[in-house]
């Protein structure tokens, strides 16, 4: 079972008070319990093609949204990343990674919109799972290989190669949309961002960023960011003393440069192009403040640069085993976006105040709301490929374009485990 604590009824009945928004300074005590015990939840079987995923529904303890658990103990399943949309353009399907315990032999495969397995759609020896689904056609994504981009027909089955860039070949961001989704971006070895009008893969725009001596850009992120035809692109220092985010027109111009941001790329963008990103204070190793108590923040900026505040704070002593957050707006959502907490395994307290490992709805007027807790736990006991490592069990939660699911993964059951949180009044 994914969602354990004792007295589970008491516990929710205690916090019932807690589920509406609140301000987002406001911080609640939770107990972790010494003995857990499986909460009670409807569960559902599908057997499917030789395929057995156990479908888990059950209330979150803590904070008491529902909860769905798409578990698969023979393997690990995880979403794509936090700001790849794994929806399709009506909301009717998702796609998710399924791989062995090795986390090896990945394949893509197709679910319905709350998490059903339909079918494997195909391995990533096949085609690259860093895919984008069509803005318009829920039938359709894009997905690459090596040089070539591709158009791929989920109910088919079938791709069609779109564009080869040989002798070169495609960066490991994979491709993007636009806003009207009339526009599709890939970027090629040599750091050249070239985008192409769809379907026809005509009128080409092509630049290259310009990236400061010294500075180096992780190229599995530079994408459309799904406002309009604007692209971002983040740069940083090897000691990280220089970072910027770079927002560029698809035609090369360069729109906005924000400095001290987006280097570390958990960052996202709202439809009308307000940034949020968050802030993390320093902590040792261990998890131990030390030195002054700057805080753990959530920011949110206009893209002119302009109205730089942050929304959300907690103090580090309050953060202590805070590893990381992510940050991620749904498509068609402008006024609150989503934040999903990492927490520092090995030394977490036996009682704690949020955040550490949550879901957290935050809107623009600074009040915010506690979903769920994920339960995950970053681990390296293994080495990379192994069934010790846990690199995926990153929550990387993603929402829907209408901000109705939201998706995260855990490894709370011992695999890597697909989730879906149902917010409820969030409009």
């Amino acid at each position: 079972m994914a969602f354990y604590y004792a007295n589970m009824k008491a516990s929710f009945a205690s916090h019932k008070s807690h589920r509406g928004f609140a301000a987002a300074g406001a911080i609640m005590a939770v107990v972790l319990p010494a003995t857990l015990f499986p909460v009670p939840a409807q569960e559902l079987s599908a057997v499917q093609g030789g395929d057995a995923v156990r479908i888990v529904d059950a209330a979150d303890p803590a904070h008491g949204a529902r909860v769905r658990q798409l578990r698969k103990d023979d393997g690990h399943e995880h979403n794509l990343y936090h700001y790849r949309d794994p929806w399709n353009a009506d909301g009717s399907r998702m796609v998710a990674i399924w791989s062995d315990l090795q986390q090896k032999n990945w394949q893509v495969v197709l679910c319905d919109g709350d998490g059903r397995f339909l079918k494997r759609l195909f391995t990533i020896a096949e085609y690259d799972w860093r895919l984008v689904w069509d803005r318009r056609d829920p039938a359709i994504l894009y997905t690459w290989k090596g040089a070539d981009l591709y158009r791929y027909d989920v109910n088919a089955g079938r791709a069609e190669r779109l564009k080869s860039f040989a002798p070169g070949w495609l960066a490991p961001a994979g491709p993007s949309l636009n806003q009207a989704g009339d526009r599709i971006l890939a970027i090629t070895n040599d750091h050249t961002l070239r985008s192409f009008r769809l379907p026809d893969m005509r009128e080409e725009r092509a630049f290259k960023a310009d990236v400061p001596e010294g500075c180096f850009v992780d190229w599995g992120k530079p994408r459309y960011i799904g406002c309009r035809n604007l692209i971002a692109l983040a740069y940083r220092s090897s000691d990280g003393a220089r970072q910027a985010l770079l927002v560029y027109d698809d035609t090369g111009r360069l729109v906005r440069k924000l400095d001290g941001v987006g280097g570390g790329g958990h960052y996202d963008f709202s439809p009308d192009g307000k940034l949020a990103y968050p802030k993390m204070p320093v902590v040792t190793r261990r998890g131990a403040p030390a030195g002054p108590e700057p805080a753990l923040e959530i920011r949110v900026v206009n893209l002119d640069g302009s109205d730089d505040r942050a929304l959300f704070s907690a103090p580090r002593s309050k953060a202590a085993y805070v590893q990381n957050a992510h940050v991620t707006w749904p498509k068609k959502v402008n006024d609150w976006f989503v934040v999903s907490f990492f927490p520092i395994a090995g030394h977490l307290p036996d009682a704690y105040a949020p955040p550490l490992d949550e879901i957290m709805v935050l809107r623009l007027d600074g009040t915010a709301r506690y979903l769920a807790r994920t339960g995950t736990a970053y681990s390296r006991s293994g080495p990379r490929g192994s069934s010790g490592d846990m690199f995926w069990a990153q929550p990387q939660a993603c929402p829907s374009a209408d901000g109705r699911r939201i998706c995260f993964n855990s490894n709370r059951s011992g695999t890597i485990d697909l989730h879906i949180v149902y917010p409820e009044n969030l409009k």
